[in-house]
């Protein structure tokens, strides 16, 4: 057998030339532990009866992949953990690889289609395209609060580039958060797999609190703004997807949101004119309410590569006695916004659903 950092001769027994074999291992168990060494590189493990599986690379720190992968592992090892099917063997190798450079721009190579989702159900990748997508996630847009209400938080949004997606994929688009006399509702989850991008929060409702971590508790995108009247009522903030909350590590995943609701206005000598926050939206912080002005929402995340034309989680404005300040709409390309807030006596309106952009591209 050849050395365990050389590259083997292929002349004797054919195989595959930039891959050492280190050894075989039988599963007698579904969960084996290995003591094998090894110094950092590309590993694979591979099963023989072609059995999904996954395997821990354990050493100062640990790394884990699936089997019939090549696993980059950049730390020394001194032992492997597996999880397989019973009665499988499987087989560790070593890869040697050449040094290459960055492709810059390869998808500008192909014909590219965008397909846009707005309800639930599966995408399935057309048979003659790359296995390789670029994605965008929007989560679904706050209600709006009533009686001098804020606006309601922008859904997040969540890109995700050269993206392996083979067959069918599950979509789950979340829904707009309900505009009420109260609090307005926050935004659901949109799902695109297993990778999801939160919604936005619901604006505060006369003299409350817009909906976000530091004001409700709730795990938002985009904080909802808070109500005006007799108390500067804050808005609430959004939160930070990583890694371990939705975001994988597959894709370049890239985030945005975050963002938190304006604060409410207090009133002026008495009078109702006052006006709620507007609501965060992924690209910015909400407006702060004032007397007949200001509470617009946070502005919306703009991606011209994989949905042209459209945008999304944008805020929406808050809003104050008989309609004052009003502010900005939301056209028919936008979409996971906040719900406006309710004006003196009346509901909010209800956040925008999420949406899925997947762009595909056929050689």
């Amino acid at each position: 057998m050849a050395g365990f950092n050389t590259i083997p001769g292929v002349s004797g027994g054919g195989g595959q030339a930039n891959m050492t074999f280190v050894a075989s291992i039988h599963m007698t168990t579904y969960n084996r532990a290995w003591t094998q060494g090894g110094t950092p590189g590309y590993y694979g493990m591979f099963s023989a009866n072609q059995e999904n599986g996954y395997i821990y690379f354990v050493g100062a720190t640990t790394t884990g992949g699936p089997l019939n992968r090549l696993i980059n592992v950049n730390h020394s090892f001194t032992s492997i953990n597996i999880i397989a099917p019973q009665n499988d063997m499987v087989s560790l190798y070593k890869a040697k690889v050449k040094d290459t450079a960055l492709f810059n721009n390869p998808f500008s190579q192909f014909a590219s289609f965008p397909s846009i989702i707005r309800s639930s159900g599966n995408f399935v990748l057309p048979n003659n395209a790359l296995p390789l997508v670029n994605v965008l996630i929007a989560g679904a847009g706050g209600g709006g609060g009533g009686n001098r209400g804020g606006g309601g938080g922008g859904g997040g949004v969540v890109k995700l580039t050269a993206y392996q997606a083979v067959g069918t994929t599950s979509v789950t688009i979340g829904g707009g958060g309900g505009g009420g006399g109260g609090y307005g509702g926050n935004g659901g989850l949109t799902y695109f797999g297993n990778v999801y991008a939160l919604g936005g929060g619901g604006g505060g409702h006369h003299d409350h609190q817009g909906q976000g971590l530091n004001t409700t508790g709730a795990i938002v995108a985009n904080g909802g703004g808070g109500g005006g009247h007799n108390n500067r009522m804050t808005g609430g903030t959004g939160s930070v997807q990583t890694s371990s909350t939705g975001l994988g590590l597959s894709g370049s995943p890239v985030y945005a949101g975050g963002h938190r609701g304006g604060d409410g206005a207090i009133s002026d000598n008495g009078n109702n004119h006052t006006r709620g926050g507007g609501g965060g939206g992924a690209d910015g912080n909400g407006g702060d309410g004032h007397y007949n002005a200001g509470g617009n929402g946070g502005p919306a995340h703009i991606d011209n590569t994989i949905a042209s034309g459209y945008s999304f989680g944008y805020g929406s404005y808050g809003n104050a006695h008989h309609n004052h300040g009003s502010n900005g709409s939301h056209s028919g390309t936008s979409y996971g916004h906040g719900g406006h807030g309710g004006h003196q006596g009346n509901s909010g309106a209800g956040g925008d659903n999420g949406a899925v952009v997947v762009r595909y591209y056929i050689p």
